[in-house]
């Protein structure tokens, strides 16, 4: 190794009176030569590829906790496999179904809207949903039977939890996402926002809280 030189050389120098004028000279070329050496491997090393970011990825956190809800509702789910059944599609429905803007013009800020359970037995503890955000502009202006529709925002989900008696209702409010970097709305509304929410799931989990009534063969099926 040329340090290896290098040391040697200036440590005859340093020893010896004769071999210093002639050692000095060959130890500083031998830490020119090292430095060169440093310099061009630093220079041939290739240089990083950028990694691509994707601006519209969501968090990490927001999958975490999706899979945290789905190992959870699948854990449930064993454990009292007959939930899924106790109250059926038909039995839930949302009512009152109505936008709330945030603080940019036109953007839709979150979902508001009455969950009812018509089951006349069994609580609703859990229920995914399905919903649907059109955007109705007017092809003439001031006549609404021109308006044309069209979905800009869809969103399939199970909901924050809450628990509904039977033949009772809870108010519930679903977020609509912002860009993950840059925050801005994912849609804004250029005419009149015409919403549709439906189930798509429900749950009825029996537990010390909520202890439902046994099922009866018929209404087990759904």
């Amino acid at each position: 190794m040329v340090w290896i030189f290098a040391a040697v050389v200036l440590l005859l120098a340093l020893l010896s009176p004769r071999f210093r004028k002639f050692g000095l000279a060959l130890a500083g070329a031998a830490i020119l030569i090292i430095v060169a050496i440093i310099l061009l491997n630093e220079r041939n090393k290739p240089n990083p590829v950028p990694v691509a970011t994707d601006t519209k990825a969501k968090p990490a956190t927001h999958s975490r906790v999706s899979d945290l809800d789905d190992y959870l509702i699948e854990r449930q789910d064993k454990d009292d496999p007959e939930a899924k059944n106790r109250i059926s599609l038909t039995e839930i429905r949302f009512g009152q179904i109505k936008p709330t803007f945030g603080p940019q013009a036109n953007a839709i800020q979150s979902v508001q809207a009455r969950l009812y359970n018509d089951s006349k037995r069994f609580s609703l503890t859990d229920y995914s949903y399905y919903l649907v955000v059109q955007d109705c502009v007017e092809t003439t202006p001031h006549d609404p039977s021109t308006a044309q529709c069209t979905t800009v925002y869809d969103q399939r989900q199970r909901g924050a939890p809450v628990v509904v008696p039977p033949s009772q209702a809870r108010d519930i409010s679903i977020s609509i996402p912002v860009d993950s970097v840059t925050f801005a709305p994912t849609f804004k509304i250029l005419g009149e926002p015409r919403i549709e929410l439906s189930p798509t799931e429900t749950r009825a989990y029996r537990s010390p809280e909520h202890p439902q009534p046994a099922a009866s063969t018929v209404e087990s099926v759904k």
